[in-house]
């Protein structure tokens, strides 16, 4: 007897130039998105801090709540610069993960239950180039 069950599968790239081209403008694009948005938060703290003499709860609860949101996108930031940084870093044909998705299996009495969930996907530009189990 034998059961069909859902199971993850890692998705990895083989890096070529055409990825790395890729990578690296969706990584300016979303880093571009990010300072407009820390422009507009500190515009907007500017006008609050502008707007009203004295700190009142709800004016420093509204600053307060402000600068969390600039902290995330200043650590977005970050997180972009490093990872641009280690984009440049990857050689040709070295592997990165780009994620996970599910996959069908059928699973029977005696078979490895290790081997059954080391499943990945190797893509190169695009195409399936490698199945591995």
């Amino acid at each position: 007897m034998a059961v069909l069950i859902q199971r993850p599968v890692t998705v990895k790239a083989k890096v070529t130039e055409a990825l790395k081209k890729r990578l690296a403008a969706e990584f300016q694009e979303t880093l571009r998105q990010a300072e407009a948005e820390l422009a507009q938060l500190e515009a907007q703290a500017k006008r609050l801090a502008e707007q009203a003499e004295g700190p009142s709860p709800e004016r420093r609860a509204a600053l307060e709540r402000l600068e969390a949101e600039r902290q995330k996108r200043l650590d977005q930031k970050n997180r972009l610069l490093d990872n641009l940084k280690e984009l440049a870093r990857l050689e040709p044909g070295a592997e990165i993960t780009q994620g996970t998705v599910q996959g069908l299996i059928q699973v029977k009495a005696g078979d490895d239950w290790e081997r059954v969930f080391q499943a990945e996907l190797v893509v190169e530009d695009g195409r399936v180039v490698a199945i591995r189990e």
